[in-house]
């Protein structure tokens, strides 16, 4: 009889996991930058403090921050000159910590949640030459297992809807992940994402690519992140997608704007010919690529000229807010001060429950990022569904 009783209760027991696996644990998808958010997670840089302070001012107003502090910087010191400033320090946690890289977006955890509201966090190979001890830290911090990925996986080169859509870019895929195919790739994808279909773009905005020793025109040269998708294409819903273009009376302006015209078209031809993860054609939305923006740099003897990796799309959503990246108060000229106004126009239509907050990222661009490449937000939980 007793046997009998063990062998009943393992037989219940296994039943019991199984439910579990196969209708609990099971169809997670990653969560997106629309999703409500629990807290933004941004590391500190010292270099960019003023676009720090204004870009933590606003996310704090209605949402929780928490702020990872290099050793570098003393993090009560930085407490008060947050707060002496008006952030609100009652929405910032802050944890010191031995990153002092700020690209949070590139290396930083991927968030999955299934329908029964139970997550779990993903952590992607970074690039080969750089060291990423992120992962080890923040899992020290939350007490959370990360779990990892064989691919080289960059934030801000992939978009995700949420149910199974990714878009990706096959030029930056190429150049993180020379050894892997496209099918490859997307066998990873499928397996650590629950990624049903994936679009495959051609190349970024020129202004994006990375710096290289020679110059992208004539004695112009880049230092961007290299065709990261958040830069001109990006999820503003399941369905949605905002796409850069070139405004028809500029095209012939300038040869960099005749070729983001004609990578952008041909992007903009796959997406509009493509069907999301339910066979749906895509809702796409058209932005104005943000004005060109040239600067000289002088090392040691040379002189070069530098063509920023600006972008409207490098944006952020918060509870009550959109912060956008502007160029018309640096700028200052009637073309970058008009595109601004038609693009927080474009944006309030899409989101007119929110508050369009556009604010200066220049001393961000000029190192190749943006407000998105920053941050990455972490989904607050849902309730189980019954």
């Amino acid at each position: 009889m007793k046997t009998k009783h063990i062998v009943l209760v393992c037989l219940v027991l296994a039943a019991s996991i199984t439910w579990y696996f196969i209708f609990f644990d099971q169809d997670y998808q990653p969560t997106t930058d629309f999703d409500e958010t629990e807290s933004h997670l941004v590391v500190w840089s010292r270099n960019h403090k003023n676009t720090y302070i204004n870009f933590i001012k606003n996310l704090a107003e209605d949402d929780h921050v928490s702020l990872y502090v290099p050793k570098s910087t003393p993090k009560d010191s930085l407490f008060y000159e947050l707060k002496s400033v008006g952030v609100n320090m009652d929405n910032v946690h802050m944890e010191t910590v031995a990153n002092d890289n700020i690209w949070i977006r590139d290396f930083g955890p991927v968030f999955l949640m299934n329908k029964s509201g139970k997550t779990k966090s993903l952590s992607f190979k970074y690039y080969e030459y750089q060291e990423n001890l992120f992962p080890y830290e923040y899992q020290a911090i939350v007490k959370e297992r990360l779990r990892a990925s064989r691919v080289v996986g960059i934030g801000g080169a992939r978009e995700l809807n949420g149910k199974g859509l990714a878009i990706l870019v096959e030029k930056h895929e190429q150049d993180a992940n020379p050894n892997l195919s496209k099918d490859e790739i997307a066998k990873e994808l499928k397996k650590k994402l629950g990624v049903k279909k994936i679009i495959w773009l051609k190349s970024g905005l020129p202004q994006d690519e990375e710096q290289a020793i020679t110059p992208l025109l004539d004695t112009v040269y880049t230092n961007g992140a290299g065709h990261h998708i958040d830069s001109f294409c990006r999820f503003v819903s399941p369905n949605t997608v905002l796409l850069a273009q070139v405004n028809s009376y500029e095209i012939n302006s300038h040869p960099i704007l005749k070729m983001a015209n004609e990578r952008l078209e041909e992007n903009y031809t796959i997406l509009k010919n493509a069907l999301d993860q339910d066979g749906k054609p895509l809702n796409i939305i058209r932005v104005p690529v943000a004005p060109l923006l040239f600067e000289k740099e002088i090392d040691v003897d040379t002189h070069r000229t530098f063509l920023r990796s600006n972008s409207y799309l490098n944006f952020i959503i918060t509870k009550h807010k959109v912060i956008v990246p502007s160029y018309g108060h640096y700028m200052k000229t009637e073309d970058a001060i008009s595109r601004d106004l038609e693009v927080q126009h474009i944006f309030k239509s899409i989101f007119p429950n929110k508050n369009i907050v556009m604010l200066d990222c220049i001393d961000l661009n000029r190192n190749g990022g943006g407000f998105h490449c920053i941050a990455i937000n972490k989904p607050k939980k849902k309730k189980k569904v019954a």
